[in-house]
């Protein structure tokens, strides 16, 4: 048995549907769960999604999630699950072979045979969000960006679920982001990504890949913005096929800005095909009710707090900055 699952909140069922229709069209022998980092919604019909078990997160047995539901935000909510949603799944199917995440807005192009050569020799693979240098400049990604961020994308893992060193691996990956899967890169915490630079050091049978097929991103198109389609299949640079590409960011209300945080590329740099990967994403969007799901919101989301910021008189300010700081030591001694 084969399963390739996501996790997604409602709002993001209408990309989860395009991940789940691409692989089930180029691999029907695959089964396709949602995660579901919500709660079953009474305006949304479900049976829209076909050929497609949807898990709400409360089922996955986390001990402590109403903890992480009170502590987390949304995105590092949906993060933090991950690991638990694999070991649920591994758990569950005794008879499975192999076990993929991709993340919700992730579409799939071709046929994932060559992950399972890969997965009977090693038990982990990974992919850099970059395999080529960028210089330094004013555009954004630099490579500092995946420094703070991780060396790998987590928006894909594939793992053999039979082997000790997978569950070994889910086990401290869990620990930690059930505890602080926190999105504070300041302190080192980047939710459920950040770890994952140390599997290749903590962990046996980890294979990174260096296809440029595998997760071509916004991210990496200094790399992979130039495809060519032969037949139905795109190909890469480097020769190999395109097998999934991350419309990570993706705005569908601004297509012109195809990823709101890298301008390294816009609407006109991009490359004929790329640009068309685009459009056609843009308009799948829009048939799998976009509008509709992207307006629900999360039941665990929380009520943004505005902190107001009491700014400091400009003549407190003045002497703060003038006063040599023994003299205003003095004075508030001399009131006290």
């Amino acid at each position: 048995m084969k399963i390739a699952f996501t996790i997604c909140s409602n709002n993001y069922l209408a990309q989860a549907k395009i991940l789940g229709d691409s692989l089930l069209d180029k691999n029907s022998d695959y089964k396709f769960i949602i995660g579901l980092c919500d709660e079953i919604s009474e305006d949304i019909d479900y049976s829209f999604f076909e050929n497609t078990e949807i898990i709400p997160a409360s089922q996955f047995g986390i001990y402590c999630f109403d903890e992480i539901i009170e502590k987390y935000d949304i995105v590092e909510l949906n993060t933090s699950i991950k690991a638990s949603f694999f070991k649920y799944l591994i758990s569950k199917y005794e008879n499975l072979e192999t076990i993929i995440y991709f993340d919700p807005d992730i579409q799939i192009f071709n046929k994932l045979s060559l992950l399972e050569k890969y997965l009977e020799e090693d038990d982990v693979l990974l992919t850099p969000h970059i395999l080529n240098p960028i210089g330094v400049d004013d555009f954004s990604p630099a490579e500092s960006s995946f420094l703070n961020y991780g060396i790998y994308n987590l928006g894909f893992l594939a793992l053999n679920p039979k082997s000790q060193n997978v569950r070994d691996l889910l086990d401290w990956w869990e620990d930690k982001t059930l505890k602080i899967g926190f999105s504070r890169v300041s302190n080192g915490l980047f939710v459920d990504q950040l770890w994952i630079n140390l599997v290749p050091i903590f962990f046996n049978k980890v294979k990174v890949l260096y296809e440029y097929g595998f997760n071509a991103a916004p991210w990496n198109l200094h790399e992979r913005n130039l495809i060519v389609k032969t037949n139905d299949e795109f190909i890469m640079t480097d020769n190999s096929k395109l097998v999934f590409y991350h419309f990570s960011s993706y705005n569908y209300t601004k297509p012109e800005v195809f990823s709101k945080h890298y301008d390294r590329y816009n609407s006109v740099t991009l490359s004929k095909e790329v640009y068309k990967l685009y459009s056609q994403y843009h308009d799948k969007l829009i048939q799998n009710k976009i509008d509709f799901f992207s307006k629900i919101k999360c039941f665990y989301s929380k009520e943004e707090v505005k902190v107001v910021v009491k700014k400091k008189s400009l003549l407190k300010v003045l002497i703060y900055n003038i006063v040599p700081p023994f003299i205003i030591k003095l004075v508030k001694y001399l009131s006290n």
